[in-house]
């Protein structure tokens, strides 16, 4: 065996044994194999026992649902008795429960029921809240004075905090990561006699507005089990459609409040950012500031939007939450009778929407220029702007906080192609986005593989932050110009679409996220529902964009479906956004 020699410069030889220096390939080849080997068992063995615990966790849900169902076969109500509180308003249930007509008890047994038998079609619920039984117990002994929601069983989407439960949105990074907090509005909410008594779906990420996720499953649309319900609040819409539950909460970071309701025909609201309490909610990319989310209510009336509005913003939620304004519920502004003008448009320049969600919004104007409001057209702000500076503001960390969520993840095939525009080199993503958008005609295509990937440095993001106060501003001045009060627009560009066709038809997100960007508080409600004529008018409907050509071909079939409209206010205008609405539905009333 030779030994260590020293040169200029100095240097170490080592020796390498006889045996070794002949077997060096077939050493070298044994080791890159075991090395190779141990990587895939390794990740083989994680994979399982990920699986292993999506499976346990999807598992001891539905065994939870079947439980309650057992106990409730014991017992429950009659199938009248149930039926009977089902068809009350929200505003009949809420003073039957005040005047003690109605036992709590009775009233979630009721709500129990119906939401674990639409469960079985739907896949709405991720799971019952066990301690809803011994809170609406104790609501029937209560004596004195009520809360303003006493006895008013309230569903709950699950990115909300809920002590003893784990908190997902739909992805295996977050399970059996058991919550040891509550949610603010949660507790307020119970203060005020709510109780909460189911969790309902979410897609994964909360990303996409699909409703569909590797733990819990995809949720289906009461309307049409072969379309989703929309998202991210999902599960919240189809449950409350389906008269599984009479409110609800989610929220609304590009249209995750309204879309769904929307898609399912039921009442929503987006608060401004702040106006209401959104402490202990699951973290998933909260440290992006520019466009963040909304927490906010779902209902299956506008008495529910209202109460709970009014149930919310009291002193015990600033208390718990410094950081929201001093601002109670303001009857001045909800009960006033002074005339408004109301702008309006039916098209916001990037997409047009079919011909039934047009013709809710001139509904809806009709309406409510008969109840003295002047209605004025309304042009609105560049809308390829608009969604450029959404995505360039939620997505500013160019999708690294998306992707490490899912890196050990299994993808859900409605995030499948976002992902991989996340993972891929920057320049083919962009290559690719420049490819669609030649081939679609649609240059949205370009800026959507672009500005999901992030501004690409804090001084760049800060100007992003720049550009959205101008848009801001440009909008604030054409408000103004018209002298507007509130805005009313469709509620989305088509209604319900097709189970796993999201993303081909994603451009119609246009007509929610501008009111993200801009925080002004929007209320979306069921104005009327597609007809055959609707569906018919569609062979006139443009086809130059692939969007266009997905959105018409997903149309057919859809005769029935809600078509719901936007309202819209400046910020902490909630109170105005809900006159109008209630005006609204009962100048729709009085028509039927």
């Amino acid at each position: 065996m030779d030994k260590f020699k020293l040169s200029w410069p100095t240097r170490f030889e080592v020796p390498i044994p006889e045996p070794i220096r002949k077997n060096i390939s077939f050493i070298l080849t044994v080791t890159t194999t075991c090395v190779i080997g141990a990587v895939i068992i390794t990740k083989f063995t994680k994979s399982r026992k990920r699986s292993r615990r999506i499976r346990d966790k999807r598992e001891s849900c539905r065994d939870a649902c079947r439980r309650l169902a057992e106990q409730l076969m014991e017992n429950g109500l009659t199938l009248a008795e149930r039926n009977a509180i089902l068809e009350l308003s929200f505003e009949e249930l809420r003073l039957k429960l005040q005047k003690g007509d109605l036992r709590c008890v009775d009233v979630l047994h009721a709500y129990q029921s119906k939401a674990i038998q639409v469960n079985e079609h739907l896949n709405c619920v991720v799971e019952p809240i066990w301690e809803a039984e011994v809170l609406a117990l104790e609501m029937d002994m209560k004596t004195g004075k009520k809360g303003y929601l006493h006895g008013i069983p309230i569903s709950v989407k699950e990115n909300y905090y809920l002590e003893g439960y784990d908190c997902t949105g739909g992805m295996s990074i977050y399970l059996d990561d058991c919550v040891t907090e509550e949610n603010t509005l949660i507790k307020i909410l119970k203060k005020q006699g709510a109780i909460p008594f189911v969790r309902t779906n979410i897609p994964q990420s909360m990303m996409t507005y699909e409703c569909s996720n590797p733990i819990y499953g995809q949720t289906k649309n009461p309307h049409d089990v072969t379309r989703g319900p929309g998202g991210s609040s999902g599960g919240e819409a189809a449950l409350i459609a389906a008269k599984g539950s009479i409110l609800g909460f989610g929220t609304d970071i590009g249209g995750s409040i309204r879309i769904p309701s929307h898609f399912c025909g039921v009442y929503g609201l987006k608060p401004t950012v702040g106006r209401i309490s959104k402490k202990n909610m699951l973290p998933f990319q909260s440290g992006q500031t520019l466009v963040q989310a909304a927490a906010g209510p779902l209902a299956s009336d506008m008495g529910g939007l209202v109460a709970v509005m009014k149930s919310l913003l009291v002193p015990a939620m600033f208390e718990q939450d410094p950081t929201c304004p001093p601002i109670e519920f303001r009857n001045e502004i909800f009960e006033s009778k002074r005339p408004l003008r109301i702008g309006y448009f039916l098209d916001n320049g990037y997409i047009t929407p079919v011909p039934a969600c047009q013709r809710a919004v001139s509904l809806a104007t009709e309406v409510l220029q008969t109840r003295g409001h002047t209605i004025v057209k309304f042009d609105p702000p560049d809308m390829y702007a608009c969604f450029e500076l959404f995505l360039l503001s939620t997505f500013g960390d160019g999708g690294e906080s998306f992707i490490e969520a899912l890196k050990d993840d299994l993808v859900d095939p409605a995030l499948k192609l976002a992902h991989m525009g996340l993972i891929l080199p920057r320049w083919l993503n962009l290559f690719l986005g420049w490819v669609l958008s030649k081939f679609g005609r649609d240059k949205m295509m370009y800026i959507l593989s672009k500005s999901m990937r992030g501004p690409g440095s804090v001084g760049k993001y800060w100007k992003i932050a720049e550009r959205n106060e101008a848009y801001k501003k440009q909008m604030l001045r054409r408000w103004r110009a018209n002298k507007l009060d509130v805005l009313i627009c469709p509620g989305f560009a088509f209604p319900a679409v097709r189970s796993g066709n999201v993303f081909n038809v994603m451009g119609g997100v246009t007509y929610t996220v501008l009111f993200n960007l801009l925080n002004y508080p929007t209320g979306s409600m069921p104005v009327t529902k597609v007809t055959c004529e609707d569906e018919a008018n569609m062979a006139d409907y443009p086809s130059k964009t692939a969007y266009e050509k997905a959105m018409k071909k997903d149309n057919v079939g859809s005769t029935g479906l809600p078509v719901n409209i936007q309202c819209a206010a400046q910020p902490y205008q909630e109170e105005l956004v809900l006159r109008v609405m209630a005006e609204l539905e009962q100048g729709l009333k009085a028509q039927n």
